[in-house]
């Protein structure tokens, strides 16, 4: 027996964010203990004297996987049906770590997600990025559509403008 559809997408998306992290050099954590609305943790590494130590600056992720979004070229950005319970996590202001929603926007047909060969791995797609902190609360019972601006593209040279900025005090 395989796992579901949306575990493998889920775990594609880890590995998608892990992947980022990786190359931007961060430590990314996988949320232990129980699930309250955060996938992965994004920590910060110096160096001090000869050894490299986490410096407990953090970035929080919900990591979204799907082939149901818009890709919206009217206005440049990802539309996204995202479960009320989620938004409504997302949107808490009483957060003492920042929180980010990923959404690794992946093909739909399952031959597309992943291909490995000798001279290259390959994720088809890719995710983007948004901080859904301070909006206001959604009166919907089921979903609320987001919007992610297409600039916002999860990558390693965002990760760390907003890993500085959280550095520096600031928000994502």
């Amino acid at each position: 027996m395989s796992l579901t559809r949306e575990h493998r997408q889920e775990d594609l998306s880890f590995a998608y964010i892990s992947a980022v992290a990786a190359k931007a050099g961060y430590n990314c954590y996988r949320m232990g203990g129980h699930d309250y609305g955060i996938d992965r943790e994004i920590g910060d590494v110096a160096q001090i004297g000869k050894r490299r130590v986490d410096v407990g600056h953090r970035l929080h992720i919900q990591a979204k996987a799907s082939h149901n979004f818009i890709n919206s070229d009217d206005d440049n950005c990802i539309l996204y049906d995202l479960k009320i319970d989620t938004y409504n996590t997302l949107i808490l202001e009483e957060r003492g770590n920042p929180a980010i929603l990923v959404l690794y926007c992946m093909p739909s047909d399952e031959d597309g997600w992943l291909s490995v060969y000798e001279e290259y791995t390959t994720l088809r797609h890719c995710g983007y990025w948004v901080s859904l902190r301070g909006l206001p609360a959604s009166t919907n019972k089921e979903t609320q559509r987001i919007k992610i601006p297409k600039e916002q593209m999860f990558t390693d040279l965002s990760l760390k403008s907003i890993m500085d900025r959280i550095k520096g005090g600031g928000l994502p």
